[in-house]
């Protein structure tokens, strides 16, 4: 059953009605009845296992001032066409300034106009916000929001934001704008920065570029920052013979503590990448959480991970990904030995792998780190013809070189290829409480040559009436000779899933199915990665994928779905 892709509009802002009292006519802030608010939080859900950030991420801006016809302490209306900044410290609708001051001071609400086309190569925005209650003019994050009637536009240059506490809403960035978090240049340190609401519009005719991307450095890291809500589509050409980097959003090195949820990625040259850049920096690069995103026609990678640490990416919805002739299409990779990456709970379709594991760093697995694959439904990964890599089978998940073991339980794969396949080098996979159905060539093949069928466990899954198992021996077994030939499949059951409609793409279970109370609680499971979760970011991750909860006792069901 595909999950029910949550749809996310835009947040209209909530207005909020305070007392006023009665001032002197001349009070330059008799129009403005929200000059002191709190931040008012909506009914924001995160997906499955990532954590709550220092604020939500629909949170309520301050309202704009309902009579604007003076200038406002702490009201800015910008409109570089028509504005100036000649006497005119904050700017009204009718009489705008032209430019963002810099920076802009805590308890700040400024409007943008119209294109920004300031006269620069980039545009710096910085802002002086703070964690205290938004008070117009004195305290507060620093809010930069469009205006409603005339979008604000960023064409042709690089926005760099930073600073701390600053809220960017409603923005449209098209024609070679861009944005990026951070400066090589010291001094500009991004922290609790929110950016939402906004859209990034590539082009297809560039040979690289990224539409949203972090800067730290070690002196500056980039931490506490929220991509929400947000449409970065159309970078790079989805044809091209070399591989030329224009990606969707990219998290590099020195960025920490960062949440890319709800938004929307497609139609470029890559979706969305975390990258430490190499070992020695994998320790800047942490806690990035992806969530919820919904990712598609994409060449190469819906979501790539390199050297990082704590990556969580939670019911994201990811496909149709184009192969390359670079790099194969998969909705989900990760390389180079990162480790703590957990693959939650995701729906990943259309692409020739749904989930892969490349090489580590080293090569031959000297640097293997954990990988976590729990909850996933992966559907429809084929291959008809040949791939770019000589490939003719796709695979649902494929781990290859992994020195530490890889953990795939709870996942349902059905109408791939091959559901879990390991290609070479010697990998460990823990391979429990799994669904594999609809298999064309194979429900597991580890290659022959490597000691991967040694390594692996295989126990509590089920298969099709005719399961198809090759494990690293270059024969292919059901589950009966398998298990009589390795000693290996306890509790494995080969029968009729009978899934509730697979024609109507219900892939959840019968009351009767045979997979029903057939798999092990967490507790039994060899490794429990439920409460290794637990207790590394203290959420309960014991819920399937549509976030019902798995029973706290006795048995479980297989694949990702539970009928309890």
């Amino acid at each position: 059953m595909k999950k029910l892709l949550l749809t996310i509009t835009f947040i209209s802002l909530i207005v909020i009605n305070l007392t006023s009292c009665q001032k002197d006519d001349n009070d330059e802030n008799d129009a403005v009845d929200n000059s002191s608010i709190p931040e008012t939080e909506e009914t924001y859900v995160p997906p499955i296992g990532i954590p709550d950030a220092w604020i939500s991420p629909d949170v309520s801006s301050p309202e704009r001032p309902n009579l604007w016809d003076t200038e406002l302490v702490g009201y800015y209306f910008i409109e570089y066409s028509t504005g100036s900044d000649t006497n005119n410290t904050y700017g009204t609708p009718s009489a705008p300034r032209k430019t963002i001051p810099y920076p802009v001071p805590a308890g700040s609400y400024v409007v943008v106009a119209g294109n920004y086309n300031y006269i620069q190569n980039d545009i710096k925005l910085r802002g002086e916000g703070t964690s205290d209650t938004w008070v117009a003019g004195v305290s507060g994050p620093v809010w930069v929001v469009s205006d409603s009637e005339n979008k604000a536009e960023i064409t042709d240059k690089k926005m760099l934001l930073s600073g701390s506490y600053v809220y960017l809403d409603g923005f449209y960035f098209h024609s070679g704008g861009r944005i990026q978090l951070g400066s090589y240049e010291s001094g500009s340190q991004v922290d609790h920065i929110l950016v939402r609401n906004s859209e990034m519009e590539g082009e297809h005719d560039v040979t690289g570029g990224i539409l949203i991307n972090t800067v730290g450095l070690e002196s500056d890291p980039a931490s506490d920052i929220i991509i929400y809500n947000n449409k970065a589509h159309g970078i790079g050409p989805l044809d091209s013979d070399v591989d030329i980097d224009a990606r969707g959003c990219a998290v590099q090195k020195y960025t920490s503590n960062m949440w890319i949820v709800d938004n929307e990625f497609s139609d470029s040259g890559a979706g969305l990448q975390v990258e430490a850049s190499n070992l020695a920096s994998q320790t800047t690069t942490h806690h990035i959480y992806i969530g919820r995103n919904h990712i598609f026609d994409i060449a190469q990678a819906g979501i790539g991970i390199k050297y990082a640490l704590d990556i969580i990416i939670s019911e994201n919805v990811i496909h149709d990904i184009i192969d390359t002739p670079w790099s194969p299409a998969k909705g989900i990779g990760f390389q180079y030995a990162p480790d703590r990456v957990w693959i939650l709970y995701n729906e990943i379709y259309n692409a020739y792998t749904g989930i892969r594991g490349a090489s580590d760093n080293g090569g031959a697995g000297t640097n293997g780190k954990s990988v976590f694959i729990i909850g996933n439904f992966i559907h429809d990964a084929t291959i008809n013809g040949t791939a770019y890599n000589g490939a003719t089978s796709g695979l649902g998940i494929e781990i290859n070189n992994g020195a530490t073991p890889r953990y795939i339980i709870n996942n349902t794969i059905v109408n791939s290829d091959i559901a879990v396949g390991n290609g070479y080098y010697n990998s460990t996979m823990f391979i429990e409480n799994n669904i594999f159905s609809n298999t064309r060539d194979f429900d597991i093949m580890l290659a022959s040559g490597y000691q991967t069928g040694t390594l692996s466990t295989l126990k509590n899954n089920h298969f099709d009436a005719e399961a198809k198992i090759s494990w690293s021996n270059g024969v292919t077994h059901n589950l009966a000779s398998f298990q009589a030939a390795f000693n290996k499949g306890e509790d494995c059951i080969s029968a009729d899933p009978l899934f509730t409609d697979a024609n109507a793409d219900d892939f959840s279970l019968q009351a009767t199915s045979t997979a029903v109370n057939a798999a092990l609680n967490s507790s039994d499971l060899t490794f429990d990665v439920y409460a290794h979760f637990e207790s590394l970011y203290g959420l309960d991750i014991r819920v399937d994928i549509n976030s019902v909860a798995r029973p706290s006792t006795g048995s479980w069901d297989m694949g990702a779905y539970t009928t309890h």
